[in-house]
């Protein structure tokens, strides 16, 4: 039997933890994204706060939000300690008042990606030990969140114009020929002719032909969508007996389109032009900017921007395919020598191994204690299940974070020196590392045996933690007490209690513990071969 104090036990666990995660083989290799920021402690997190990453950002009805503006007359009998009498049908809910529910579920779920957006859009401390900043969400350097540095990247960068070969240029200029066309026009005050170019005809044929078959694919779907929804049987009967019609409209728009529009031949210039550009450079920082204003969306509720960010599969929440992991008295034997060491907070209001604080928010100052009592490592055995879920940003491109044909402008003094890694170790720069994956575990379970050491923190720390409503934590696991949510409009703070039975802790919701992370070369890196007149 030894006696351990909790910070010994706590470096044993993350020990086994960071094999779990990184250690690979022949069949599974290793993994290059090796460093970890870990929450401090881990972030509660329900599956209701993640559906729009399963349902989108359109609202629906639901049941619930229906009974709630429809009590039955039973419910308040039995509410008033009465014998309920059969309920009569409730009226229907109004279009105005079902338009409402829809309305509020879709502020919900667009404050559920504004929450889960900002959590994500982060750059970790790389030099830090404690990654501290994740326990008050601060940010390292003060340079910004990822998405204003790569923003930042994209407008401060210059970039390797190509020479194309001189028969590719050749057949810029005769399609060039073919979507514009030059035209002469009078000064109405001079008299004189000017020259002007102007789309040709065949382009102007396109989007004519364009904007008809849209008009007929609109029409369809909007008798479609009417039918669906109809509060009349007009629109059922209309679509039901004219929807062919609307569809030949469609077909027929199409006909158009691509005879007296053009379409193939305007697509097949569009598609050499777009390989002409994954070629050059200065085109594709272009495709990138596009990409980033595409993902951005502005708050209903703060009224600031966010980039939507996801969670892949969204439906990980509420899946079976979670990994057990278990830690018990012989994993200490075989992880005690390991080199891994978890280190804690300096600071006040920061991580302890076991600890408790007396506040629970990201913005009110907080005490915080430790324990440095020990306990009995013979009978220790900890369980969780764990899932590694990749964090999808559809605007962030790293592949022209890490090309050779960028580099920050050199004609400006203020960014001339600037980067975004100097690729050592630990890297410094304005992003040294992002996050690459989430770590999530659910169904926390953790005993000691009979250890009084461990019963008696529970109790103590129990007690203290509900009367000064905060919270206690084991390593980046958030144990009990009163966790928040950060999003634009504030901070949201819940209760989350364990179950403590025969000196097991069992702690059964999901929590966010930390992040998975891939460190970033040397950024800008440009190839030296490029011509100093080459940059634009």
């Amino acid at each position: 039997m030894a006696l351990l104090e909790p910070s010994v036990l706590a470096n044993t666990i993350m020990s086994k933890l960071y094999n779990v995660l990184t250690n690979g083989d022949d069949t599974v290799p290793k993994s290059d994204d090796n460093f970890f920021s870990w929450c401090t402690p881990g972030i509660p997190i329900e599956p209701s706060d993640l559906e729009y990453l399963t349902q989108g950002l359109t609202g629906v009805v639901k049941k619930s939000a229906v009974d709630a503006m429809q009590p039955s007359a039973a419910a308040a009998a039995a509410a008033a300690g009465g014998t309920p009498p059969p309920p009569p049908p409730a009226p229907p809910l109004t279009p105005e008042q079902l338009n409402g529910l829809m309305a509020q579920d879709t502020m919900r779920l667009y404050m559920q990606a504004e929450n889960m957006a900002r959590l994500l859009d982060f750059v970790p401390d790389v030099a830090a030990g404690t990654n501290d900043q994740f326990a008050k969400m601060a940010v390292q350097n003060n340079d910004g969140t990822l998405s204003d540095v790569y923003d930042y990247t994209l407008r401060m960068s210059q970039v390797m114009k190509v020479d194309l070969p001189p028969e590719t240029v050749a057949q810029i200029e005769r399609l060039n020929g073919l979507l514009t066309k030059t035209v002469k026009t009078k000064d109405i005050i001079s008299g004189d002719e000017t020259e002007s170019s102007g789309p040709s005809d065949l382009v102007t044929a396109y989007f004519a032909k364009m904007k008809a078959y849209n008009d007929a694919a609109l029409e369809y779907n909007a008798r479609k969508i009417d039918a669906l929804t109809a509060t009349n049987s007009r629109a059922v009967h209309d679509f039901a007996n004219n929807a062919n019609t609307y569809r030949n409209n469609v077909r027929a728009a199409m006909t158009d389109w691509e005879t007296a529009g053009h379409k193939l031949d305007y697509e097949k210039i569009a598609a050499f032009f777009e390989g002409v550009g994954r070629r050059d450079m200065s085109l594709l920082k272009q495709q990138y900017v596009e990409d980033l204003e595409k993902a951005r969306l502005t708050s209903p509720v703060s009224g600031s921007d966010f980039f939507f960010t996801s969670l892949v599969p969204g439906s990980f929440a509420t899946s079976n395919g979670w990994t057990r992991f278990g830690f018990s008295a012989g994993d200490y034997e075989s992880h005690s020598n390991s080199s891994y060491k978890w280190s804690q907070s300096s600071g006040g209001g920061g991580f302890s191994f076991w600890g408790f604080g007396a506040s629970g928010s990201h913005s009110v100052s907080s005490s915080h204690s430790e324990y440095h009592g020990t306990f009995d490592n013979s009978h220790v055995d900890m369980t969780f299940e764990i899932a590694q879920i990749p964090i999808a940003r559809p605007w962030f491109r790293t592949a022209f974070l890490t090309s050779h044909y960028w580099r920050f402008d050199q004609n400006n003094v203020v960014v001339k020196g600037d980067r975004l890694s100097d690729g050592g170790s630990p890297p410094n720069g304005k992003l040294p590392a992002y996050a690459t994956s989430a770590i999530f575990v659910r169904k926390l379970s953790l005993k000691f045996g009979e250890s009084h050491g461990f019963s008696d923190f529970v109790n103590n720390a129990n007690s203290q933690s509900t009367s000064a409503g905060g919270s206690f934590s084991f390593g980046p696991f958030f144990v009990g007490g009163s966790g928040s949510h950060r999003s634009g409009s504030g901070d949201t703070a819940r209760d989350y209690g364990f179950k403590f039975e025969n000196n097991t802790m069992s702690i059964d919701g999901m929590q966010l513990i930390g992040f998975k992370c891939h460190v970033m070369p040397q950024s800008p890196n440009p190839s030296a071969d490029i011509p100093a007149d080459a940059w634009i």
